[in-house]
């Protein structure tokens, strides 16, 4: 039986390069050949791209749809595998190929996130990403809450089992980070966590006291994760000192910036930087921190993540190109830029000889473009007419 199918006729983006005209051969689960232009193999069957953009699928670094999908509702939970295979099809619809699940480890700070269901979570997931199930590839994003003595113990498990693929590392202390002032902590924890003024206070003035004592832990965690050779990043960074102390303890990447200064610092240190997708479609924070868009004129933005929204990355591509010198550089936003981050563990974002034939076809006739194919490792997993 052959197995070769050509994708052709239309414009081509391979990660890096945007020609007018560029077809991919697929042989199996691999890329066979990307040529520019249009080409014809007797053996291969053609997919019609009809005009199409032809480019990679989609690497989304950070997203916490699967808790939110878990907990509908406050308090209302839902099977892991039931939300994992739902949510496995949306992203194929997205165009997302390989997507990373944002699990919080908090020790029971943050409802949901507690060290026990953030562990079940983790081993659903690989699970699933082994099953005849799943569409696109999952990969585990362990979030570390600074301070978390529980989880600690069991993300060095984790490790250990080879269960995770990429590591941030949050700091939710009131006074920096997200929360520079008391007042921007106690309405995020009133709105999200239903908490009374009381319990927040409390909790604020145990992670202000511990803080110093929490980094340490910080330090032996990060020396562990760099040791397995997976990549950190640093989530929500406001300053200077911030920079230069997770700069110092190997991390490779700052998510999220709250300010310019601290982009420009982790740029200029060599440190890539992700923002996030909504925030560039709403052209603004959630919370009021730095917009995306400044990030992306500055050129220091090396990829986008959905965050919350998963639908968010494929059109914030487009969007990114009004801040960006070129097409190109937006598109590598949400491909090779986020693809090269997980190197050398992984080969996605990009259409190459030998990497897997994750490929999507965009159409962009109307006013928001939409995935009409998605391919992963070969196998086409979402097609619409």
């Amino acid at each position: 039986m052959n197995n070769k199918r050509l994708i052709t006729n239309g414009p081509l983006f391979d990660g890096f390069n945007l020609y007018d005209q560029g077809s991919v051969l697929i042989e199996g689960q691999k890329i066979a050949g990307v040529f520019n232009g249009a080409v014809c193999i007797d053996d291969a069957t053609d997919i019609d791209a009809q005009g199409d953009l032809i480019m990679p699928g989609l690497v989304d670094l950070h997203s916490d749809s699967l808790e939110r999908s878990i907990e509908k509702r406050k308090g209302v939970f839902f099977d892991i595998e039931f939300a994992l295979l739902n949510l496995d099809r949306q992203l194929a619809a997205c165009g997302i190929t390989t997507f990373c699940h944002a699990i919080s480890f908090a020790d029971d700070e943050l409802g949901l996130r507690s060290p026990k269901e953030a562990r079940n979570c983790v081993q659903k997931i690989k699970n699933f990403n082994k099953s005849e199930q799943s569409l696109v590839k999952h990969n585990t994003h362990i979030r570390y809450e600074v301070g978390s003595q529980k989880s600690f113990h069991i993300i060095k498990e984790l490790l250990n089992q080879g269960m995770i693929d990429i590591m941030s590392v949050m700091d939710h202390t009131p006074g920096q980070g997200q929360f520079r002032s008391m007042e921007s902590y106690i309405k995020f924890h009133t709105t999200e966590y239903y908490l009374s003024q009381h319990e927040i206070l409390e909790k604020a003035a145990e992670k202000q006291a511990e803080n110093h004592k929490s980094w340490q832990m910080v330090t032996k965690l990060i020396n562990m994760v760099n040791a397995a050779g997976i990549p950190i990043l640093s989530h929500d960074d406001d300053t200077r000192q911030k920079i230069d102390l997770i700069k110092k303890l190997g991390v490779s990447a700052s998510e999220f910036p709250v300010t310019l200064e601290a982009a420009t610092l982790a740029y200029k240190s060599g440190m890539d930087i992700f923002m996030g997708a909504p925030n560039l479609i709403r052209n603004q924070s959630t919370n009021g921190n730095l917009k995306a868009s400044d990030v992306l004129k500055h050129g220091f933005c090396t990829g986008l993540v959905s965050d919350y929204y998963p639908e968010s990355l494929f059109q914030a591509a487009f969007i990114a190109s009004n801040f960006t010198t070129s097409r190109e550089k937006a598109l590598q936003t949400v491909t090779s830029g986020p693809g090269s981050f997980l190197k050398p563990t992984k080969n996605v974002g990009v259409l190459e000889k030998g990497s897997d034939a994750d490929i999507i076809i965009v159409n962009q006739d109307h006013s928001w473009a939409h995935i009409t194919r998605s391919f992963v490792r070969g196998k086409s997993i979402f097609q619409i007419q």
